[in-house]
């Protein structure tokens, strides 16, 4: 499945309107000769191209612009350029991929095509393979407020300034126009669009408009689409927006909008989408928006909405994407949450909602992504969440739910993400929880208990797994050593005991980060430890507060990519061995509270990367060697023989 971008999406929806235009062609239309004032125009035109990848080569003066031109159509009777979309990709449902090359000004002899009906300049293109610059620059051209004929005109995703020309007032028959994704500025001018009747889509989102929007209602009554988003635009919602009886889309999205929803709103009985969020948007969600019989997405997050989730929003069957998130929502989810069975994704995370998750939460079987983290909502985690089959990612971190995670989890077969934690769940987890397409295990901050079970094997595919600040116990069990995509583990803060290898000779890939402090884990530590395929390339390698006896093993100077070493409080024997200083990335390192002995290697403390370092409670002695750090002297405090700066000096021999 493709997923579309803010950008992709409106390029997509600009290829719908074209094919619900008349019908289009993407060839030209035989006629026995191209007007002469056209030719010139359009060669003008070429002319104010500074770069370009290859779409006007066809413009030549001795070829027929009707005929041979790329992108341009001409009336059959006339022989009249009526259709100018060069860069239009000539495979439509390609334009994922297709970067147009392009870069120069808006030409004023585009004036002059006095009967063009569709004027098509948008870029399509992929950012990371071109220039920013390779687009249209420059003001618009007012001449293009000649084209009396135009219905469909198209400038978005360009780099075009100025303000929208007044002249634009004489466009009557506009049905489309996209001026989005540029850097016009100044107020958006309600008297060039009082004019424009049968305007359908109004794309003016991503660029720098200013001031209010102005009254559309008392013209624009064709309206379907309107898209203001990402401007800086203040004030309040217009009511006189509810009047626009016709409106689908709505995208008000990523401005400075003040004030309340207004409850003109609900007049919208047509309304498919609505985007409203990263504004300044207070009081309640309007009850009404249970009314939006067809509403498919509704997006208010990021604004400082208050009040409860009102019980009609159970009525939206159609509703597939819900985003409250980021608000000041108060009060309990409500049961009619269940009546959203169209729901694939539902963020409300970061408000203050509490009590309990209903029960008809189950009925959500559609349900891709579902996010309630940062809220204070109370009792047991429903079992009727198993019914959430192709649920992709749960994000109930930050929250008061108690009790055991249910054994219906194990339905959780597509899972990718699942983050529970910081909350109050008890009890172990479930034999049944082997979710074979997890990614993302976060069920750190809770009070589970009991042995790891041996279902966790069936993650092989887990890249991330914190289980930290439980009471989980007993050994690592022998599946652990199937997680083959793992690539980071924080257990820290639990009971489990026992040796370490089966963590550290894990299959497949390597860790990124190991994490086991604050357990019960005993023995040696493998003097092949930097050299095992799992840790080899280890960043970050935490022991700490273990009772784990050995030397240190020198192989840890073969870790490359080691930067973090902490073995603090554990029962460690032996010298620091100074092939730790082969690991040139190290920036802490952290042994105190051990029974180390010998000196401190020159060339550790000479690590170019050296940030914080402390051998402290140790049995170290000899010289501390000359060094450039700031370490302070309680960093080799409690070591009777070590002496030297910052400790005082070493007394003669």
């Amino acid at each position: 499945m493709v997923s579309l971008s803010k950008n992709n999406l409106h390029i997509w929806v600009i290829f719908l309107t074209i094919l619900a235009a008349e019908t289009i062609t993407f060839s030209p239309i035989l006629v026995e000769s191209c007007n002469t004032i056209d030719e010139e125009a359009l060669l003008e035109f070429k002319l104010g191209i500074e770069r370009d990848s290859g779409h006007l080569t066809t413009w030549t003066p001795n070829t027929d612009c009707c005929t041979a031109w790329r992108g341009i159509e001409c009336d059959a009777i006339s022989g009249r350029v009526i259709r100018v979309f060069p860069y239009r990709p000539m495979e439509i449902f390609d334009e994922l991929g297709i970067s147009i090359l392009v870069r120069g000004t808006l030409s004023p002899f585009l004036g002059n095509l006095t009967y063009l009906q569709q004027l098509d300049l948008y870029i399509y293109k992929e950012e990371e393979l071109s220039s920013s610059t390779d687009k249209f620059t420059g003001s618009i051209p007012p001449q293009l407020g000649q084209l009396s004929h135009l219905t469909y005109l198209s400038l978005g995703n360009n780099l075009l300034n100025g303000s929208i020309p007044t002249s634009f007032a004489n466009l009557h028959r506009l049905t489309f126009l996209d001026l989005g994704y540029n850097r016009l500025s100044g107020t958006i001018p309600y008297h060039v669009f009082r004019s424009m009747k049968s305007l359908e889509t109004l794309f003016l989102g991503v660029n720098n408009f200013t001031g209010s929007i102005p009254s559309f209602s008392l013209n624009l009554n064709s309206l379907e689409t309107l898209i203001l988003n990402q401007n800086s635009l203040t004030g309040g919602i217009p009511t006189c927006i509810g009047k626009l009886n016709r409106l689908t889309n709505i995208d008000l999205s990523d401005n400075h909008l003040q004030g309340k929803i207004p409850d003109s709103l609900g007049q919208l009985s047509r309304l498919e989408t609505l985007s409203l969020y990263n504004n300044n948007l207070t009081g309640p969600i309007p009850d009404f928006v249970g009314s939006f019989s067809k509403l498919m997405s509704l997006r208010i997050h990021h604004n400082k909405l208050t009040g409860s989730i009102p019980y009609s929003i159970g009525k939206l069957s159609q509703l597939q994407t819900l985003e409250l998130n980021h608000n000041r929502l108060t009060g309990s989810i409500p049961c009619s949450i269940g009546g959203l069975i169209s729901l694939s994704s539902m963020y409300l995370s970061h408000n203050k909602l509490t009590g309990v998750l209903p029960d008809s939460i189950g009925n959500l079987n559609q349900m891709y992504i579902i996010n309630l983290e940062n809220n204070k909502i109370t009792g047991k985690l429903p079992s009727t969440l198993g019914n959430l089959k192709i649920v992709r990612a749960m994000v109930f971190s930050n929250n008061r739910f108690v009790g055991q995670i249910p054994s219906s989890f194990g339905n959780f077969k597509e899972m990718n993400y699942l983050k529970l934690s910081n909350n109050k769940l008890s009890g172990s987890l479930p034999p049944e929880l082997g979710m074979e397409n997890i990614l993302d295990l976060d069920l750190s901050r809770n009070e589970l208990t009991g042995k790891l079970p041996w279902s966790i094997g069936k993650m092989q595919f887990m890249r991330d797994l914190n289980i930290s600040n439980n009471n989980f116990h007993s050994a690592i069990p022998v599946e652990f050593m199937n997680l083959t995509g793992l690539n980071q583990i924080d257990i820290h803060s639990n009971n489990f005991s026992g040796s370490l290898a089966t963590i550290f000779n894990k299959k497949g890939n390597g860790y990124g980060i190991v994490d086991v402090s604050s357990n019960r884990f005993t023995g040696a530590i493998d003097k092949n430890v930097g050299i095992i395929p799992a840790m080899r390339y280890v960043g970050s390698l935490i022991l700490s507060n273990n009772p784990l006896g050995g030397s240190i093993p020198k192989s840890i100077g073969h870790m490359s990519g080691l930067q973090t070493l902490k073995m603090v409080n554990n029962k460690l024997t032996g010298e620091i061995p100074l092939e730790l200083g082969y690991a040139q990335q190290l920036s802490t390192i952290l042994l105190s509270n051990n029974n180390l002995v010998g000196s401190i290697p020159t060339n550790v403390l000479n690590l170019k990367t050296l940030e914080m370092f402390d051998v402290s409670t140790n049995q170290l002695s000899g010289m501390i060697p000359l060094h450039s750090l700031a370490i302070p002297a309680s960093a080799f405090s409690r070591n009777s023989r070590l002496c030297g700066a910052p400790l005082p000096p070493c007394k003669p021999l």
